[in-house]
């Protein structure tokens, strides 16, 4: 069934990929974000805005999918109290706005797995959130926050934490981005420890569980993970292999982030829609690498 569905943040990595596969599967789009580029080639195809406005209230929404957040989980941003300040009053503004709808759409909040904090073993989503940094803390904020209000004004409340998703038009900052394209480019690759295990989701399988979710009933909160935990240090060999460079990798000693799994238990949403990821990591990864390929033979 076709769906009206506003997603905030729509442009970012996640965002994006998302608003391409609801498209595909005939739903209508109401994308806000701070800009485009992503969407440059589908912008014909659904309402955009920069800002939240009137528009909400004339496009009523079935769903909504907020994305919509300044900063993130990165070195810079991290522990900065801006965290708060810049994504609290305008995530509760939205939810303002959605509260006063007559017709009250099924909210989809999108949190982060450093919510949950340090644990040596698969999170789960019933596990005590013991978050270590502010962005850890004001996403667990939000995700308190938007349930309150969400059950006060009788609105369907889903929370979704992703854990580590990867894949074509990532984040060129990130970890596997950045291997990628040194190896690529046959470039020294100097890195922390690496010590650690990482559950990497691949943005298709991402998407088709937020697209489950968008078009089923749900509540409580969701771990978008794939359920594997892969040791860092081979993910990285294995770009290095699949790639070439003729540079070695240089492991620090010390670990940037002290935390040493990040690994994600995803039985409730496996279950709930009868898929398991579909895509393996070095499936993943070879797509990943043969964008980032084609983007450098493109830009030369």
């Amino acid at each position: 069934m076709s769906m009206k569905v506003l997603v905030t943040g729509g442009n970012g990595f996640l965002g994006s990929n998302v608003v391409r596969k609801l498209l595909s599967e005939g739903h209508s789009l109401f994308v806000i974000s701070n800009n485009s580029n992503n969407l440059t080639d589908i912008l014909p195809q659904l309402t955009y805005s920069t800002a939240y406005t009137d528009e909400i209230d004339k496009f009523q929404p079935d769903v909504v999918i907020h994305f919509g957040w300044k900063g993130g989980n990165n070195a810079k941003d991290v522990q900065h109290i801006d965290q708060f300040y810049d994504n609290m009053p305008m995530s509760l503004d939205l939810l303002s706005r959605l509260s006063s709808l007559p017709k009250k759409p099924k909210f989809i909040g999108v949190g982060s797995f450093a919510e949950y904090g340090d644990y040596d073993y698969p999170i789960g989503e019933e596990l005590f959130e013991q978050p270590q940094t502010l962005y850890g803390v004001s996403k667990l904020a939000l995700k308190n926050y938007t349930k309150v209000i969400c059950e006060q004004n009788g609105m369907e409340w889903s929370w979704i934490r992703p854990c580590y998703v990867y894949g074509p038009g990532d984040v060129s900052t990130r970890l596997i981005p950045t291997t990628i394209n040194k190896c690529i480019n046959n470039q020294p690759i100097e890195l922390d420890a690496c010590n650690k295990f990482i559950d990497y989701l691949y943005i298709d399988d991402f998407c088709t569980y937020v697209s489950y979710l968008v078009a089923n009933k749900s509540s409580g909160v969701y771990n978008l993970s794939s359920g594997t935990q892969s040791f860092l240090q081979d993910v990285i060999r294995l770009i290095h292999n699949q790639v070439g460079n003729d540079n070695s990798i240089n492991f620090a000693e010390q670990e940037h982030i002290q935390t040493k799994w990040m690994c994600g238990d995803n039985s409730k949403i496996v279950q709930e829609s009868g898929q398991a990821p579909s895509t393996d990591f070095l499936t993943g990864i070879t797509k990943t690498i043969n964008f980032y390929r084609n983007e450098t033979l493109n830009y030369n």
